[in-house]
């Protein structure tokens, strides 16, 4: 066999090498710090600081309120422990994919319009199970206001990075294509979140006693690879030669705030997140020594054949909000906030550039296979709640409580996806001490620690709405016979037939601020 006619299984081969060395990111999700607060004064309130406000989270929840505390500077330590847990249901013996999907033509398996080929379900390299999501992950924070001798003016800044698994990214898909990878159910919205580096950048101004603006920028970036690979040998598949370059991909998501104080004991907040994520337009190229194609406009001569792959991807999620906030001051030292929040999940791309509805969809194995309508599993908008409650005992120290609630956004997912989200709802409380050293030198700690818990959510399996992995119309290379092991429906989809989501979290914040 000459050079240019290598078998498929080769060509296959390169391939796969660039696909695995194509995208290196080194983040994946949203941090956790949009659900816990981007500091321990955040912590302790539920992140529901729309109208009250005394630190610099405050340039995510409402950047307005800068203006209305007194300038400072602070360092944090965040750390929170997940329990979060996804249980597959047992499947039945007779939907394993069989060897006998080896003896099916290449040309039979490639009329089914999708490239994607299972694999023997006992050949997997991981056999499916259950998911854990336990890693401790710890944070330094650090950050400041300022007001440069301007009434009403602020300036602030601050960044998150994490301590223990810095940048450790998860990638995967929410199909049956996860079977070549881990072979699990991933989280989607809340609980499986990749540590990044978050940075934010705001100024507030107000310029009446009873109004302020405020706009924040929230920066965060990802390591893109693009790579070339080459291939002196096709048939040895461990040996290559790789070169290319690493390019930074940054994400900015601006936020507006407006807080308004008509009274001494009533507030108005509302703030505007817009969406964003850090598309990756990844590409790369594979070439193999002494591997040609054919041109066959040019008679007897041939050309190099050079594999070029693209890979699109979105990464660190965050919808579109506009939250409201009222604050009420009952007593001198009780302040009191609620806050909703619009998230528009509808517009939601995973991980893999896809929205849900169009990642639902697959072409049809089977012509008696029913039509899958994708609109079934597209995400919904959402409607969250976060409220505190502040009181200060005594001149020095002030107590806070807090409570969150997020609805799922996510459909039930009897289909090919397992976009793994159940409704959550958390509990907050903390602590602030004031203490100083004569006038000139004010200072205070904040101690804030929360409790999370996502609710258990079953989901059961739709076989019509499953792609089948091995189509029943298929027939052996040689006698094209019918091969009656693919007969029904056979996947390796890790959410098939069944799994259950549940979990909860801890969260503790501590901080130590300085007062200009």
């Amino acid at each position: 066999m000459t050079h240019h006619h290598l078998p498929e299984i080769r060509r296959w081969g390169g391939r796969l090498a660039i696909l695995a060395l194509l995208l290196m990111p080194i983040t994946a999700h949203a941090s956790a710090f949009k659900w816990i607060g981007y500091d321990s004064s955040a912590v302790a309130g539920a992140n529901a600081d729309y109208s009250w406000g005394e630190s610099y989270g405050v340039l995510y929840s409402n950047p307005a309120l800068m203006s209305r505390f007194a300038p400072h500077s602070g360092v944090d330590f965040t750390l929170y422990k997940p329990s979060f847990k996804v249980n597959v249901g047992t499947r039945p013996a007779n939907a394993d994919v069989p060897m006998q999907i080896y003896e099916v033509s290449v040309g039979g398996l490639s009329a089914s319009d999708n490239p994607d080929r299972a694999l023997p379900t006992i050949e997997l390299t991981n056999k499916r199970s259950n998911t854990r999501v336990t890693n401790v992950e710890t944070y330094l924070g650090a950050g400041f206001t300022y007001d440069f001798g301007l009434e009403g003016f602020r300036v602030g800044g601050m960044a998150t990075i994490p301590v223990i698994n810095a940048l450790d990214a998860a990638l995967y898909y929410s199909d049956e294509r996860e079977q070549y990878f881990s072979n699990q159910m991933h989280f989607a919205r809340f609980g499986e979140w990749s540590p990044i580096i978050t940075g934010m950048f705001g100024v507030s101004y107000s310029p009446i006693k009873y109004i302020s603006l405020g706009v924040s920028l929230q920066v965060s970036a990802a390591l893109v690879a693009d790579l070339n690979v080459y291939i002196p040998e096709a048939t040895v598949q461990d040996y290559m030669l790789v070169a290319g370059k690493t390019t930074a991909v940054p994400k900015f998501r601006p936020i507006v705030g407006i807080h308004a104080q008509p009274l001494d004991w009533f507030t108005i907040g509302m703030t505007w997140r817009n969406e964003s994520y850090i598309k990756t337009d990844a590409s790369g190229g594979v070439n193999l020594w002494n591997f040609h194609e054919s041109v066959s406009d040019v008679g007897p001569q041939t050309v190099p054949m050079r594999v070029k792959a693209e890979w699109d991807m979105a990464l660190d999620y965050e919808p579109m909000e506009v939250s409201s906030g009222l604050g009420f001051m009952p007593l001198p030292d009780w302040k009191i906030q609620a806050g909703l929040t619009w998230n528009r999940w509808s517009k939601y791309r995973d991980i893999h550039y896809e929205h849900p509805e169009e990642a639902a969809v697959f072409q049809r194995a089977n012509s008696s296979s029913p039509a899958i309508n994708g609109n079934d599993y597209k995400w919904f908008d959402t409607l969250s709640v976060n409220m505190n409650t502040s009181y200060r005992y005594v001149s020095w120290s002030e107590g806070k409580l807090g409570f969150a609630w997020n609805p799922s956004p996510v459909p039930t997912q009897k289909g090919r996806t397992n976009y793994a989200d159940s409704d959550t709802w958390g509990l907050s409380m903390g602590n602030r001490f004031d203490f100083g050293f004569g006038e000139d030198w004010q200072f205070y700690a904040q101690i804030g620690l929360q409790f999370w818990q996502m609710l258990k959510r079953t989901v059961n399996k739709d076989p019509n709405q499953i792609r089948d992995e091995f189509p029943d119309h298929l027939v052996t290379i040689v006698e094209e016979a019918p091969i009656s092991a693919g007969y029904g429906l056979q996947t390796n989809n890790p959410g098939f037939p069944s799994y259950s989501q549940y979990g909860w979290m801890f969260v503790t914040s501590v901080s130590f601020h300085y007062e200009f």
